[in-house]
């Protein structure tokens, strides 16, 4: 199990970065067109606008694996070792509802849009392509978050007995 974490951890980093180094060629490439040559791609924007959405949602995920999100912990560095877990817990539990919730909602959206037969404006891509990362990557959010939870959920448990030195016995 930990070997498929560690390809999928592997495909979504190279993923990210390949996506960002592309995003970023294409915004030299608009730029240097329209300033040396006068002439501007009308839909380099958009796609740049759809993989701006990508990157954040998937670097989303990325966050809530590493655990790199912004949090506010005040509260929580004060509080004695198992209320610590358990706050922890409840804010991983909640977060990972809101973006079941979010999945859930964005979910109804891409169906919808892919009944309506939209295309995008300048590159004439079904709309509903545009939208899919944001419940994709919202359901992975949302699993990540409960995965979290379990991990501090088994933190409460209880410690392994120290050894002599003070260190604890595996």
């Amino acid at each position: 199990m930990k070997k498929i974490s560690r390809i999928i951890d592997r495909v979504e980093r190279v993923t990210l970065v390949w996506t960002i180094l592309g995003l970023a060629v294409i915004g030299f490439i608009q730029v240097f067109g329209r300033y040396v040559f006068n002439y501007s791609f009308t839909w380099f924007e958009e796609l740049g606008r759809y993989l701006t959405v990508f990157i954040a949602f998937l670097g989303g995920g990325i966050g809530v694996k590493t655990g790199s999100h912004f949090t506010m912990d005040l509260i929580v560095t004060h509080l004695k070792r198992p209320w610590q877990q358990i706050l922890k817990c409840t804010t991983s539990v909640l977060s990972a509802l809101f973006f079941v919730l979010v999945a859930w909602y964005s979910w109804k959206i891409v169906f919808r849009m892919y009944g309506y037969e939209n295309t995008s404006p300048a590159m004439q891509i079904p709309m509903y392509l545009a939208y899919l990362p944001i419940p994709f990557f919202s359901m992975v959010m949302g699993f990540r978050f409960f995965a979290v939870a379990f991990d501090f959920i088994r933190e409460l448990g209880p410690k392994p007995p120290d050894g002599p030195s003070g260190e604890a016995i595996p």
